[in-house]
C-alpha cells in the first residue's frame, strides 16, 4: 500500500493541528490538599522542571465563580480562594512552559458533610474539636468546652453545636448554642467504675462541618468517708472540760491564797527581811555624857543594920544603859525601908525584875530605869 501525496499532507495538518494540545510538557503528579481548621494548602510534584515553567491553579467553587492563580512553586496556600467552609471545591493544576502546556489535574475537597462523597473526595478535611475539661465527682464526670466559634473565629459557626458523647458503647447527644459560650454536659456512669477508666469519644457538627476528638479519663478509687461528727463533737467536749477544770484549779488556789492568815507583827521580826507594819517614832537624842556612880551610901554616914545592904547590893541598885553607855542612879533606899521585911526579897530579887520608870538623864533627855519592886502582897 503506498501512500499519495495528498494523504501525506492531510496527515501534515492534522498533525500540526493536534500538536499544541498534545504537546510534550508533562503534567504535574502528585496533587494532594490538606485541608484543617479552614487553612486549605495545595500540594503537586513535577518531574521536568525549566526556567520558563510555571503553574495555573483554578479554583472552582460549587456555589460561586471560580478563580485562577499562576505560581512558579509546587504549592499554593488556597484559603483565600476558598472561605466558605459550607461549599465545595473543585481545583485543577496544569504546567506551562512558554507557549506550551500540560493536562490539567484535578483534586476535589469540602468541609462539609453534606457535599462529601467517598468515590469524589479523595480528602477529607477536618475541624478541631475544642479542648475538653474533665472532671471526676464520684460517679459523674463533668466535661467542658468553649463553642467552636470562640476557637475558630469564623462567621459561619455562629449556629448551634450539636454534639455526641460515646462511652460504654452507648451514645449520648448534646446540643450548645453561642450565647452559652462554655458547653457543659454531665456524664453519668455505671456503678463499680471506680478505679477503672473510660474512653470518652466526642463527636460534633457545625454548619455541616464534622469534628472529634477522644479523651481518656479515669475514676479514682473512692476512699469510704468517716463521720466526722463524733470527732468534732468529742474535740469541743474534750475542750469544754478543760477550761472548766482549769477555771475551777484557779478559783480554788484564789480562795485558799485568801485564807491564809497574816504574819504577826512579832514574827515579822523575827523573819529576815520582814519588819513590822508600824515603827516606833524616832526621837532626836542628844548625846549623853557618861557620868561616874556615886555611892547612895557610904560607911561614915550610915551604919548597917544587920540585914542592911551590903556595897554589892548598891552595886546592883546602879544600872548601866547597854545601849546608851550611860550610869542610872536608882533612888535612895530610906532606913524604913531597909527595915521592911518585903525588903529583903527586894535585895535579893533580880534588878531586871523591877518596875520600869524614866529618869531624866539630862535637860530634854530622859531614858527608862529599873527600880525598887513593889512589895508583895
Amino acid at each position: 500500500m503506498t501512500m499519495t501525496k495528498d494523504n501525506i499532507v492531510q496527515f501534515g495538518l492534522f498533525y500540526a493541528l493536534l500538536f499544541p494540545v498534545f504537546s510534550f510538557v508533562p503534567s504535574p503528579t502528585n496533587i494532594s490538599v490538606v485541608c484543617h481548621n479552614f487553612v486549605n494548602v495545595l500540594y503537586w510534584n513535577y518531574s521536568n522542571p525549566t526556567e520558563q515553567l510555571k503553574f495555573s491553579v483554578n479554583v472552582d467553587p460549587y456555589e460561586s465563580d471560580s478563580q485562577t492563580v499562576d505560581t512558579s512553586q509546587t504549592y499554593l496556600d488556597i484559603s483565600s480562594y476558598s472561605r466558605d467552609a459550607s461549599d465545595d471545591y473543585l481545583v485543577s493544576v496544569t504546567a506551562h512552559d512558554g507557549q506550551e502546556k500540560s493536562e490539567s489535574v484535578f483534586i476535589k475537597f469540602t468541609y462539609s458533610k453534606d457535599y462529601f462523597h467517598e468515590s469524589k473526595h479523595k480528602y477529607k478535611c477536618s475541624l478541631d474539636f475544642p479542648a475538653v475539661n474533665t472532671s471526676v465527682h464520684k460517679d459523674v464526670i463533668e466535661a467542658s468546652f468553649e463553642h467552636p466559634l470562640l476557637l475558630h473565629k469564623q462567621d459561619i459557626l455562629r449556629q448551634e453545636f450539636v454534639y455526641t458523647v460515646t462511652h460504654d458503647e452507648q451514645e449520648f447527644s448534646y446540643s450548645c448554642s453561642v450565647k452559652d459560650e462554655m458547653c457543659t454536659t454531665e456524664i453519668h456512669l455505671k456503678e463499680g467504675m471506680a478505679g477503672q477508666c473510660n474512653d470518652l469519644k466526642f463527636e460534633g457538627k457545625i454548619a455541616g462541618i464534622p469534628s472529634h476528638t477522644y479523651r481518656n479519663v479515669c475514676v479514682p478509687q473512692q476512699t469510704p468517708e468517716t463521720d466526722k461528727t463524733g470527732l468534732i463533737a468529742g474535740l469541743l467536749g474534750g475542750g469544754t472540760i478543760m477550761l472548766f477544770i482549769i477555771v475551777g484549779v484557779l478559783w480554788l488556789l484564789c480562795r485558799k491564797w485568801s485564807k491564809i492568815p497574816k504574819i504577826p507583827e512579832v514574827l515579822r521580826g523575827l523573819i529576815p527581811g520582814q519588819s513590822p507594819t508600824t515603827q516606833p517614832e524616832l526621837t532626836d537624842v542628844s548625846p549623853m555624857t557618861s557620868q561616874r556612880h556615886t555611892p547612895l551610901l557610904t560607911e561614915e554616914s550610915y551604919d548597917p543594920p544587920p540585914n542592911s545592904l551590903t556595897e554589892e547590893n548598891c552595886k546592883a541598885n546602879t544600872i548601866v544603859s547597854p545601849s546608851k553607855g550611860t550610869v542610872v542612879d536608882l533612888p535612895e533606899v530610906s532606913e524604913e525601908d531597909v527595915n521592911n521585911d518585903d525588903f529583903e526579897s527586894f535585895g535579893w530579887s533580880s534588878d531586871y525584875d523591877s518596875p520600869k520608870f524614866l529618869q531624866e538623864m539630862s535637860p530634854g533627855d530622859i531614858t527608862e530605869g529599873y527600880g525598887p519592886r513593889p512589895p508583895v502582897l
